[in-house]
């Protein structure tokens, strides 16, 4: 009878170890362990966009050229890595789709170039023209930007929800 009984522990047992190493094969990662990577990845891409961005105003008033949508492109590497690490469901999904939003935030950037307001001539119509344009691109960014923000905070608050913090 004890050797039934210890022929079936075993047996369980060998089914739940294998089990386990299935799963873990599967790519079983837990929402905490998809969470950490995603919260790393993001952390690590966003460190130096504030000082990006205050690096390229500076260059952008002292009449140099700057690729504002060039500023986005360190978070949309992280994103992309994050995206690529994280296989369980519950956080890849909203991380997706948080990371769809950035990028079409990004986008809204591409192509708007400052004049070189140090060189601007009040007096050369067609440079008072290029001074117009690009506000006029300036205030469609910002209006823009205020929509894809708002969605942006909202797929952020799903991805928030679902790692708790």
């Amino acid at each position: 009878m004890k050797t039934k009984i210890a022929t079936r522990l075993g047996g369980a047992a060998a089914v739940i170890t294998l089990a386990a190493t299935m799963t873990a094969c599967a790519g079983g990662q837990s929402v905490a362990d998809a969470c950490t990577i995603a919260k790393n990845e993001i952390q690590t891409a966003t460190s130096s966009i504030q000082k990006d961005l205050s690096s390229s105003m500076s260059k952008a008033s002292s009449g140099e050229k700057v690729d504002f949508s060039s500023l986005f492109q360190p978070v949309l590497d992280g994103l992309s890595s994050a995206e690529s690490k994280v296989t369980n469901e519950q956080v890849k999904a909203p991380l997706t789709a948080f990371a769809d939003e950035y990028r079409n935030f990004a986008t809204i950037f591409a192509g708007f170039e400052m004049p070189d307001l140090t060189k601007i001539d009040p007096s050369d119509p067609s440079a008072m023209q290029q001074l117009q344009d690009a506000q006029t691109k300036a205030e469609e960014i910002s209006t823009k930007g205020q929509e894809s923000s708002s969605k942006l905070q909202d797929q952020a608050k799903k991805l928030q929800d679902v790692c708790g913090s």
